[in-house]
């Protein structure tokens, strides 16, 4: 029995409103050496599509991904305005406003442990030096200070360290780009000759050219309490480990951690003035790799299938399986489900929060429109509220029973079958290296 497959790699292109928007690619992997193929052969039902029933070895007749309509409207370039150098001295004074603190979760160069998923930040008012201490684009940084230090310099001129999204909203506008020039990066505007450019929407110059204390803590754990926030860039940093590109680090949501005793000639620091904000960056606990969504009803769960453009094609009424389809996926090879569970192997039909690494959280379910069976994986950045496409495989005019399926200790990886111990079913995975999830077809 020959088991057709086709594949359609699938782009999905983030807007951050500036600029150019950054594409990412979202990849779902249906295995090596396959060929796209034509659109009329994958939306067109299958002439005789086999029973699943009459082969269980065999159940998956056809599977794609498939890359729906864009939606996307074309953006205008925005004009970003010139700003002179700024003379010594100067402080820039910063509108407020709400700040998407972090960064979106299905951006590839996010740092999920230590980025927030894009939380609304209220923005009052404030000022900020134009550049690092001591704002004078005459005179190199001053770096090699602990930041007790730091705080005292400003001290003395009446003002004190800048907060973490006093920075990041400084950095990034309020059209909250990714980098102070715009959404993408350019290693023209960080050439060694001009060592104050790219200035930011507001003006503020020197943002991502040297690493910058913060008054903010990294995190609210006792063991993060004691370190300091650092933001800006500095070349040959390590971040978990990896040396980070410039195009990685010199985004305005990256953030570092030294503690507050540390002196580096690579640490600067610039002061503000004005109202402190308080609003404060995160760092999300340890939580279990899978949990389920018990309290997931039906009208939910079309919900959220049915937001998400990506997969228009399953818009029409898709629904949950139920545990009797978990049954029949596991009658396909009279599979014993207690056993199966004595050896840590539990079968689900509701969607699982999944984290495959702290800081990520993802919506993972599999269901049936009126024509496709599929398994779709979110990005949940609002608790039963708000979600971004991360990846999906859909099985085309085979409206057949699934389930997922999670290994208890294995945080890295999920099933999803239409039947235990054949060729059929595969994957949801975590790509650490691209920072990417993508769902596999393996027979």
């Amino acid at each position: 029995m020959c088991v057709r497959v086709t594949f359609l790699a699938f782009v999905a292109v983030i807007s951050f409103g500036c600029d150019e928007p950054e594409e990412i690619s979202v990849r779902v992997d249906a295995g090596p050496g396959l060929k796209e193929p034509d659109a009329s052969a994958i939306l067109a039902p299958l002439s005789n599509p086999s029973k699943p029933q009459d082969d269980p070895d065999g159940v998956v007749k056809m599977l794609d991904t498939a890359r729906p309509p864009s939606n996307k409207k074309s953006e205008p370039m925005l004009e970003r305005p010139s700003f002179p150098m700024p003379a010594a001295g100067t402080s820039i004074k910063i509108p407020g406003g709400t700040l998407s603190r972090g960064s979106a979760p299905n951006d590839p160069l996010r740092d999920q442990y230590a980025e927030n998923d894009n939380v609304p930040t209220t923005i009052t008012p404030f000022e900020i030096d134009a550049l690092p201490f001591p704002n004078d684009p005459a005179l190199p940084f001053l770096t090699g200070l602990i930041r007790a230090d730091a705080e005292a310099k400003c001290a003395e001129q009446g003002k004190r360290l800048c907060t973490e999204v006093e920075w990041e909203w400084a950095c990034r506008g309020d059209d909250g780009c990714r980098y102070p020039g715009g959404n993408k990066y350019h290693d023209s505007e960080y050439a060694s000759s001009d060592p104050i450019s790219p200035p930011s929407p507001f003006g503020v110059f020197a943002m991502g050219r040297v690493l910058e204390w913060t008054a903010s803590r990294w995190g609210s754990d006792a063991d993060q309490v004691e370190r300091s926030a650092v933001r800006g860039y500095s070349k040959g940093e390590l971040s978990a480990g990896k040396l980070l590109s410039e195009r990685n680090g010199r985004r305005c949501a990256k953030r570092w951690h030294r503690m507050p005793e540390t002196s580096a000639a690579n640490l600067s620091f610039r002061c503000c003035s004005g109202k402190v904000n308080e609003g404060v960056c995160f760092i999300e606990g340890t939580r279990p790799a899978v949990s389920i969504y018990n309290n997931m009803k039906p009208d939910k769960f079309a919900e959220v299938i049915k937001s998400i453009p990506e997969i228009s094609m399953i818009h029409d009424n898709p629904h949950m399986f139920s545990d009797a389809d978990v049954r029949a996926v596991l009658a396909r090879r009279t599979s014993d489900r207690k056993e199966l569970a004595r050896q840590g192997i539990h079968f689900r039909w509701k969607p699982l929060r999944w984290i495959p690494r702290q800081g990520m959280e993802l919506w993972v379910a599999v269901g049936r429109s009126n024509r496709h069976s599929f398994v779709v994986a979110f990005h949940e950045i609002e608790d039963n509220e708000k979600y971004v496409y991360a990846s999906s495989v859909i099985l085309w005019n085979q409206p057949i029973p699934l389930a997922l399926v999670y290994r208890e200790g294995h945080r890295d990886q999920l099933f999803w079958a239409p039947c235990w111990g054949c060729r059929d079913g595969g994957t949801v995975e975590f790509d650490d290296k691209k920072n990417e999830i993508i769902i596999t077809y393996k027979w």
